[in-house]
């Protein structure tokens, strides 16, 4: 079963903007959290993940608080996304790339993920068959580019691939690629063919004299 799109608008809004669902879910009565924390990560922290699971640790780095208003999310359909350019702390030692991000409830600690995403965005639905060849319809990928899968609703993703880990496309043909787990390495094979949404990851460096960014519209889709 799936929720009406109604619905997935309404919890985001609750969620994010602390707008109640009438006759069903009010905002907590008491002490109501007033922001989410927004956090950085070297790699898809996975279903049973927390925000410290793979959270990224230069020197000087720290969640960033974003309003449970419309000033920090704007929701429209069955979308949340940041009102706002969020600047991380700059960086004085340290780094790495931060690949994925994710939203909770703390400022720091292992604390429950409520979303969680990569930092880039969707290239379009995709299918995958057993000779390796994904197929997205006018992705715009080249050769190197880092990409990721996820399911969605009624979708099964291809045996072979694990959901939210990056991959490298490693040729294009027209509206197909293949990929690897390694930049240039070997072809993943494909066992069962499959389908889901293919992202393009873009990262975010970190570091030394570097303010790491999440830009205005990064998006949270309630499916």
């Amino acid at each position: 079963m799936s929720k009406s799109n109604a619905f997935e608008t309404a919890l985001l809004a609750l969620i994010f903007n602390g707008t109640p669902i009438a006759g069903l879910a009010d905002n907590a009565a008491s002490s109501p959290l007033t922001n989410l924390y927004v956090s950085l990560h070297s790699a898809d922290p996975g279903e049973p993940g927390t925000q410290a699971t793979s959270e990224i640790s230069y020197t000087g780095y720290a969640r960033v608080a974003v309003p449970r208003t419309t000033a920090g999310f704007t929701i429209t359909a069955n979308v949340a996304a940041l009102a706002a350019l969020i600047n991380f702390p700059q960086g004085t030692g340290g780094g790495g790339m931060a690949t994925h991000f994710a939203i909770g409830v703390a400022a720091t600690g292992a604390q429950m993920i409520l979303y969680k995403g990569v930092i880039g965005s969707a290239v379009g639905p995709f299918t995958a068959a057993t000779n390796g060849t994904f197929t997205i319809p006018g992705s715009g990928l080249v050769v190197n580019d880092r990409v990721t899968f996820l399911s969605f609703p009624g979708s099964t993703l291809p045996t072979g691939i694990t959901e939210g880990a990056l991959y490298f496309v490693l040729t294009v043909s027209g509206d197909g690629i293949t990929i690897s787990s390694t930049q240039g390495g070997s072809a993943i094979a494909i066992t069962a063919s499959g389908d889901g949404i293919a992202y393009k990851d873009v990262g975010v460096n970190t570091g030394a004299g570097i303010t790491p960014q999440l830009g205005t519209g990064t998006t949270v889709t309630e499916d």
